[in-house]
C-alpha cells in the first residue's frame, strides 16, 4: 500500500483486538458507574453523595474515551475538518484519565493538511500516553515545509518509552497474528500514516521523552 489518500485495509484480528483494546478502557469507568449506583441503592450505606460523585466521574471518563475512540478509531476522525479546537480539548480530556497533560497551543494551522489529520494526531497522541507509564506532558505540533507536512507529537516525562511490545507492532514487518490487545493500537496508528502516505518514526530524544512523527507528501 502507497499513495496517499489510499484506502486502509485492515485484518479482521487487527479489529476484533482495537474492539478488545476499547472494551478494556471502558470496563474499568462503566463498572464503577455501577458500583456508584449500587451503592446509592443501599440505604444502611449512608455515603450517598460519595457514590454519586463515584458515578459522576466515571460517566465522565466514560464519555470521554468514547468521544476520542470515536474519532481516533472511527469514520467520524477521517472526515473532521480544519477546526482543531474540539480535537484538542478531546485530547486534553482523554488525558486526564492517564495522568498526563497535553500542551497543545493553539495557532494557525498549516495549510494543505489532509483529511484525516486529526485523526492521526488522536492516535500518536493515544500512542504517546503509552509511552508515559508515570505520567508526564504530551506535546503536540504542526509544521510545514519545502519537503512538505509534518504532524509531531512528543512524550515527556519519567521511563518515558514505547514498551518493547509496543515498538515492534510499528514496524513494517509487525504481523498480525503477533498483535495483543495492548500493542495493536501502535500497528493500526502506523497503517494511518502509510494510508496518509507517510511512515510514523518514533525516536528517542534525550533522557525521558520519546518523538512520535509523521512526515506528509505537502
Amino acid at each position: 500500500m502507497d499513495g496517499s489518500g489510499m484506502e486502509l485495509m485492515i485484518d479482521m484480528r487487527v479489529a476484533e483486538l482495537l474492539a478488545s483494546r476499547l472494551c478494556h478502557d471502558l470496563v474499568g469507568p462503566i463498572g464503577a458507574v455501577n458500583n456508584g449506583m449500587e451503592l446509592m441503592q443501599d440505604e444502611s450505606f449512608g455515603m450517598v453523595d460519595d457514590a454519586m460523585t463515584l458515578a459522576t466521574k466515571s460517566a465522565e471518563q466514560a464519555s470521554s474515551l468514547l468521544q476520542f475512540y470515536r474519532l481516533a478509531y472511527g469514520m467520524a476522525g477521517r472526515r473532521h475538518g480544519g477546526d482543531f479546537g474540539p480535537v484538542r480539548e478531546l485530547a486534553a480530556s482523554f488525558l486526564t484519565y492517564s495522568k498526563s497533560q497535553l500542551d497543545w497551543p493553539s495557532g494557525p494551522v498549516p495549510e494543505g493538511l489532509p483529511d484525516g489529520a486529526s485523526k492521526m494526531l488522536l492516535n500518536l497522541i493515544a500512542l504517546a500516553a503509552e509511552a508515559l507509564p508515570r505520567g508526564g506532558t504530551v506535546g503536540v505540533a504542526m509544521s510545514s515545509g519545502n519537503a512538505g507536512l509534518e504532524l509531531e507529537v512528543k512524550a515527556v516525562g519519567a521511563d518515558a518509552g514505547l514498551r518493547e511490545e509496543a515498538q515492534a507492532a510499528i514496524g513494517e514487518d509487525a504481523a498480525v497474528e503477533d498483535l495483543t490487545p495492548r500493542n495493536v493500537h501502535g500497528y493500526f496508528t502506523q497503517l494511518l500514516a502509510k494510508r496518509l502516505g507517510g511512515k510514523l518514526v518514533a525516536e528517542p530524544i534525550g533522557q525521558g521523552a520519546l518523538r512520535l512523527a509523521v512526515a506528509l507528501p505537502g
